[in-house]
C-alpha cells in the first residue's frame, strides 16, 4: 500500500512538471540588439504628419528595417533629454509605462536608456494578439506604482507619437484598446502589478 501511494505521488509530481513546461512561458536567451542612433532632424513637418494620421489594419509582410525600428521606438517614449525625460509625458513623471516589442523571431523589451532592445523571449506571440503585424507593440504597466487611470493616460501619450511617427514615415499603425490582456499577462508571466494595457500594430501598407 505505501509503494502504490508512493507511486501515485511520483505520477502526480511528473504530470505536474509536465503541464508546467507545456504552459509556462519558455524565456530562451536570445541576443540583445543595439539600436542604431535615431535620426532626430529633418522628415516631414509635424503639420503634414498631423494631416496624414490614420488608423489603418492592413498590412504587408514587409519587415521594418533596423534603423525605422530604432527611430519609432525612440519616437514612442524615448530619451530626448540628458536627465533622463521621455518624449512621451509621463502623470507625476513616474514613468510606469514599458514597451515590448513582439516580432516575427520573438518578443524584446525596449529599455530607453541604453536604446536597446533586451531579449526576452524567442516564441512568436502575435497570433495570441490576432494579428501578423511585422511590429506589435504591447504597452505594459506597472500598477504597483500608478494608478491604472493614469498608466491608461501615458499609453495614449506614447500611441499618439507612434502614430505621427508612422505617419511621417509611410507606415500603417493601429492602436489595439481590446487585447487579451489576461491571456498575454499569463504567457509572459509577469510580476504582480505588471500588466498588459494596450497593443498597438505597425508595418508597412499592404499596397506599399
Amino acid at each position: 500500500m505505501k509503494n502504490m501511494k508512493k507511486l501515485f505521488v511520483c505520477l502526480g509530481v511528473i504530470t505536474g512538471l509536465m503541464f508546467a513546461s507545456g504552459s509556462a512561458f519558455s524565456k530562451v536567451v536570445m541576443d540583445d540588439i543595439k539600436l542604431p542612433e535615431p535620426s532626430v532632424t529633418g522628415g516631414m513637418s509635424l503639420m503634414e504628419a498631423l494631416k496624414n494620421r490614420h488608423s489603418s489594419t492592413k498590412f504587408s509582410k514587409d519587415e521594418i528595417p533596423l534603423q525605422t525600428l530604432s527611430e519609432l521606438l525612440w519616437a514612442a517614449d524615448g530619451e530626448n533629454r540628458p536627465d533622463g525625460k521621455r518624449t512621451a509625458p509621463s502623470a507625476l513623471n513616474s514613468q510606469v509605462i514599458t514597451i515590448y516589442a513582439a516580432l516575427k523571431d520573438g518578443i524584446y523589451k525596449y529599455n530607453p536608456q541604453m536604446h536597446t532592445l533586451e531579449a526576452f523571449s524567442k516564441e512568436d506571440i502575435r497570433p495570441i494578439i490576432g494579428s501578423k503585424a511585422p511590429v506589435i507593440l504591447l504597452y505594459v504597466a506597472n500598477l504597483s506604482r500608478q494608478s491604472k487611470y493614469l498608466a491608461a493616460v501615458d499609453c495614449g501619450f506614447i500611441g499618439q507619437n507612434v502614430y505621427l511617427y508612422s505617419a511621417a514615415n509611410n507606415l500603417n499603425t493601429v492602436f489595439l484598446y481590446g487585447v487579451n490582456s489576461s491571456a498575454l499577462n499569463y504567457k509572459l508571466q509577469f510580476k504582480l502589478g505588471e500588466e498588459v494595457l494596450f497593443a498597438q500594430l505597425v508595418g508597412y501598407s499592404s499596397s506599399k
